[in-house]
């Protein structure tokens, strides 16, 4: 059980004011910030409803309980360490700065005054004009600089902060868009204020709200092990941590000395540099683990790292600790980012990997990143190959159970880190992949209603059939000006409109290609309006198509015979374009 040495009502202004012991997010237990729009738009709402209760006067409306904060404290409470509300307590210190810099754009000398009253009161003080500020709040080391150069590093001259460094995670990018979110947000609001005497005003209570009568509990603890625990507890009900946080919590905690936490900082680094989004950095923990171990699901996956890791580094032998699980987690995400963003530098491999994305095809990451570590590129390509093709003929058209494929692959990823040669890898993908007969089947039959993928059946099938004819390549699915054309439109005229409209609006025998500027020229028009716009697009699939099939002149009706007769021709090609296995030619998509 954790031992909570005192827990104590605090407003913002003592957590972070001149008169209390400064707060520091330790560089061995906390993530970086998170927020992003909608809470920090929800955090504003919120501010500006208890800003007009507050006004009321009533008791019950003078404090706003923002939740608990879990510190380590020394005995006599002069250092406080962060281990949770690091997210509202920078959110608050962002807004504080937002409220000063709009004070100090001010013409006025009090709201000049003011500005810096703030600054010294609730972001940063120096002892002399010389000496190193005294931060109130203090980030942890993967946005410590960012944070102090573009909110505290305040110029009371200027009115300016220094904003020397540019933002290079996305964590720093996440605090630019927090501050610009509340600079706008108190611009609007001044807007509507007619003058500046009264607009002071409204900044100093909007001050008064947050460091007065935002009120928090300080959990204060003893040591990091009953932080932890308590801190564990929290965000197991909340958002406020992540499984990537979790994870380096633990192995800070189980890190033997400096060095090893050094090992550990050095990978979380490689981490938050390499990935553009914190949700990749999640995807790529979860795909990591299952390369190695198997399905895990993503709520459980902090428990089942943390329960097995354990047990690893608290046996003496074969030792494993953890350095090495910190060496094979950065190793693992260089080649997971080549995979992701399709730039290992090999074209055909890269272009398949293109596909992969395309298609939202999550679930062969794992196996995609156990075979990296093991095989050339060459070897990667070709079991790409055989994995799109699965993953189009089972999922996107057979539609059959998507979680069955997900077992399998995840399963064999685990086999292939665990000894299982690749080519048994691509032999097992090869075995699961449904024959060209259901394939052929499927295709005919198939609704495709997400847009993403019919462009990138209709966009492969195009490629095949240039090379057949010998007609150069065009750029097609890395084209913003290519849109996925109904031949039956989604929103045909009501004389026009099928009976049965659901049925056939999405079947792939009524999609085709077409260059923007066509496609809205030919949008809900009967055919005979879009025969021009078909007759002269570049893209061969649009252009051979049957006008007379699928058009009743004599009657002006749409023929549905001739939809199914146009999926059932393309699926034919569709058996060569994605064949078992191994392409002959690996076609480029863009």
């Amino acid at each position: 059980m954790a031992i909570i040495k005192h827990a104590a009502r605090q407003t913002l202004g003592q957590l972070i004011g001149a008169n209390n012991p400064p707060v520091e997010v330790p560089d061995d237990s906390q993530r970086q910030y998170a927020w992003g729009k909608r809470e920090v738009d929800t955090y504003w709402d919120d501010i500006q409803k208890f800003m007009r209760a507050r006004r009321t006067g009533a008791k019950a409306s003078s404090e706003y309980f923002i939740g608990p904060i879990v510190t380590i404290t020394d005995d006599k409470v002069t250092t406080r360490s962060l281990l949770d509300g690091q997210q509202r307590l920078t959110t608050s210190t962002i807004l504080i700065a937002a409220i000063r810099d709009t004070l100090g754009s001010m013409a006025t000398t009090w709201a000049h005054v003011t500005a810096n009253n703030i600054q010294r009161d609730y972001i940063a003080r120096r002892d002399g004009r010389h000496s190193q500020p005294q931060y109130f709040l203090t980030l942890s080391l993967f946005d410590r600089d960012y944070f102090r150069d573009s909110i505290q590093n305040w110029n009371e001259t200027t009115g300016k902060a220094a904003q020397t460094e540019l933002p290079s995670r996305p964590s720093h990018k996440l605090i630019q868009d927090a501050y610009s979110s509340f600079k706008s947000h108190i611009f609007s609001a001044l807007s509507m204020i007619p003058s500046e005497e009264d607009r002071i005003d409204w900044l100093e209570t909007l001050r008064d709200c947050l460091v007065k009568g935002l009120v928090f509990v300080e959990v204060q603890t003893p040591t990091s092990s009953d932080a932890n625990e308590v801190f564990e507890t929290i965000n197991s009900r909340g958002k406020d941590l992540s499984t990537v946080d979790l994870v380096r919590n633990f192995l800070m905690e189980k890190s033997r000395g400096e060095d090893e936490k050094n090992r550990v900082n050095t990978a979380w680094s490689s981490l938050l540099d390499g990935f553009e989004r914190r949700e990749e950095i999640e995807k790529f923990l979860r795909h990591f683990w299952v390369a190695g171990h198997g399905d895990v699901r993503s709520h459980s996956l902090y428990t089942t790292i943390r329960t097995e890791l354990t047990e690893r580094f608290e046996k003496a032998q074969p030792r494993y600790e953890v350095r090495t699980f910190a060496a094979e987690l950065q190793n693992a995400s260089g080649r997971y980012i080549e995979l992701i963003t399709s730039g290992t530098g090999m074209e055909t491999l890269d272009s398949l990997l293109d596909e992969v994305k395309t298609l939202g095809a999550d679930a062969v990451y794992p196996l995609l990143l156990a075979v990296s570590g093991r095989v050339d590129h060459n070897e990667l390509a070709k079991i790409t190959e055989a994995l799109v093709s699965y993953y189009v003929r089972w999922t996107v058209v057979g539609r059959r159970e998507s979680t069955l494929l997900e077992e399998k692959l995840f399963d064999l990823a685990k086999q292939v880190s665990s000894g299982t040669s690749v080519e048994n890898a691509f032999q097992q993908v090869v075995s699961w992949t449904p024959d060209d007969a259901a394939f052929q089947a499927d295709f005919e039959q198939a609704p495709i209603p997400r847009s993403t993928q019919a462009r990138y059946l209709l966009t492969m099938i195009e490629q095949h059939l240039r090379r057949r004819d010998g007609v150069d390549d065009v750029v097609v699915a890395g084209s913003s000006t290519v849109h996925v054309e109904h031949i039956y439109p989604k929103s045909p005229e009501a004389k026009h409109r099928l009976n049965d409209h659901p049925a056939w609006v999405n079947r792939l025998g009524n999609q085709t290609l077409l260059h923007g500027r066509k496609n809205r020229i030919a949008s809900n028009k009967p055919l005979p309006e879009k025969v021009e716009a078909y007759q002269s697009s570049s893209f061969l699939i649009t252009r051979e198509i049957d006008i007379d099939r699928l058009w009743s002149t004599s009657m002006s009706i749409w023929r549905t015979q001739g939809i199914e007769e146009r999926q059932a021709e393309l699926a034919k090609i569709a058996i060569d374009v994605w064949p078992i296995g191994q392409r002959q030619v690996a076609p480029s998509i863009g």
